[in-house]
């Protein structure tokens, strides 16, 4: 008879929650970066660098970029308490990925095949990187692991 270890439920919940949180901070980074560049395009482009702060901090998206970034701040440190962050980090390369398809629908910006081979090796970065256990088991819980018991087929 074949046996398998009992399935740890926590562990699949836990990792459900991880990828909601990241899936959130890669919405909540690119809804940010969207709402900063479209508060600083209403800069006008001949002024010095402390008109062009002074226009942009007027624009209500700049408020709304801040209020952004206060969410993504507490949302990640949700994240990082479920997840190791070699694991989370890497994964919020994805922004960069939507930040760029859709400041190139947006805001016409360009893309060329040399920043679409950079967006494919990130999307392949984060392929690898997501196949891996997202918490570091201590040595302890290791051992610990090793003891599972193992559920019988048969019963």
């Amino acid at each position: 008879m074949l046996s398998r270890p009992v399935i740890d439920t926590r562990y699949f919940q836990q990792r459900r929650a991880v990828w909601i949180g990241l899936a959130l901070t890669i919405a909540l980074d690119t809804a940010a970066q969207l709402c900063w560049k479209s508060a600083a395009s209403h800069a006008p482009e001949s002024s010095g660098m402390l008109q062009i702060l002074a226009a942009t901090f007027r624009q209500p998206l700049f408020l709304v970029t801040v209020a952004l970034f206060i969410c993504m701040f507490f949302n990640w440190m949700a994240v990082l308490s479920k997840a190791d962050l070699s694991y989370a980090k890497p994964i919020t390369a994805l922004s960069c990925v939507s930040v760029s398809v859709v400041a190139a629908i947006w805001f016409n910006e360009d893309m060329p095949v040399h920043r679409m081979a950079g967006i494919l090796m990130i999307l392949c970065g984060v392929w690898f990187i997501s196949s891996t256990r997202h918490r570091t088991i201590p040595a302890t819980a290791r051992s610990q692991a090793a003891a599972i018991p193992m559920k019988d087929d048969a019963s």
